[in-house]
């Protein structure tokens, strides 16, 4: 057996594709949020990425925000074009007009959460919700990216190839259970999606799902059949959301969990096989191209 490579060294222009900051002292929480993380604002970031070899980061939206952006548009400024966001709107409200202004800051796509509340809709509806996002976001290219379970990418999957816009799946499509995701509804559409190039995945959040087994050779399967729909994320900061809140305590500040994402680039670059031109696939050339970065940006 060959001996195990612990250099965590990422290539030049890596991205990290999914982080959140929250800064409540600046931008005050939404009045109905699920929970209250600790601060964790862009230097943070900034701090954790540099010790982590990574460049380029795309801000995502953070629950406790609703669709107020204001601390992301904010952070893209201060980025100078470095970085690349997902914002939360509500499409019936946005107008186009702020749409265009958002995408001049380096705003690449919108965020549909259903699980942080675990929310599970009707098929029917949930087909329509994503036409209507749809049809918002396609004339700025931007894509969606989708945080639901993965019995749930079954009932849209038929819709995904009509859309006309990338869609992105959190967390390796979160296959929660306690059987392995070959077993779990949705597997087949989700694997079917990816080789024909209409979805993309993050590989990010494992430690999301303790219970399932198999994952690394759910990942192995995902970078072995399409290569180039994979993009690499820290979840930093961590956040260990409305779970770690059983009691709905909104006043107490929730501690982040504690990952080790020195532990996480090593274990991705295994399931890579250390092939360099895969690692260079997921943290540089597959970002560059979902988020539309021009290193001339």
């Amino acid at each position: 057996m060959a001996p195990i490579d612990y250099d965590t060294t990422l290539p030049l222009g890596a991205w990290d594709s999914h982080v959140h900051i929250v800064d409540e002292d600046i931008f005050h929480l939404h009045p109905d949020h699920p929970y209250r993380p600790r601060k964790a604002d862009l230097n943070d970031l900034l701090q954790f990425e540099k010790s982590n070899g990574i460049e380029h980061v795309c801000l995502v939206a953070f629950s406790v925000y609703g669709t107020d952006n204001r601390s992301i548009l904010d952070a893209l400024v201060k980025l100078k074009g470095k970085g690349r966001a997902v914002v939360c709107i509500d499409p019936d409200e946005i107008t186009d007009k702020e749409l265009r202004s958002m995408h001049g800051l380096g705003v690449r796509g919108v965020r549909l959460n259903l699980r942080t509340r675990s929310q599970t809709i009707d098929p029917i509806l949930f087909t329509k919700l994503l036409r209507k996002y749809a049809d918002k976001i396609r004339p700025l290219g931007w894509a969606l990216q989708i945080y639901t379970s993965l019995d749930q990418i079954k009932h849209i999957a038929a819709v995904i190839p009509s859309l006309g816009i990338p869609i992105v799946f959190d967390h390796l499509g979160s296959p929660e259970g306690t059987r392995p995701p070959k077993a779990l509804l949705g597997y087949s559409e989700l694997m079917s999606l990816l080789k024909e190039k209409l979805v993309y995945v993050k590989l990010s959040g494992t430690y999301r799902f303790p219970n399932t087994p198999g994952i690394g050779e759910y990942v192995e399967e995902i970078l072995r059949c399409a290569p180039t729909q994979v993009v690499w994320a820290s979840d930093w900061p961590h956040s260990g959301g409305v779970s770690r809140n059983p009691g709905g305590d909104r006043k107490k500040v929730q501690e982040y969990r504690v990952v080790s994402t020195t532990d996480f680039i090593v274990r991705c670059k295994e399931w890579c096989k250390y092939d360099e031109d895969l690692i260079q696939k997921i943290w540089v050339e597959n970002p560059r191209r979902l988020w539309q970065y021009d290193a001339q940006d």
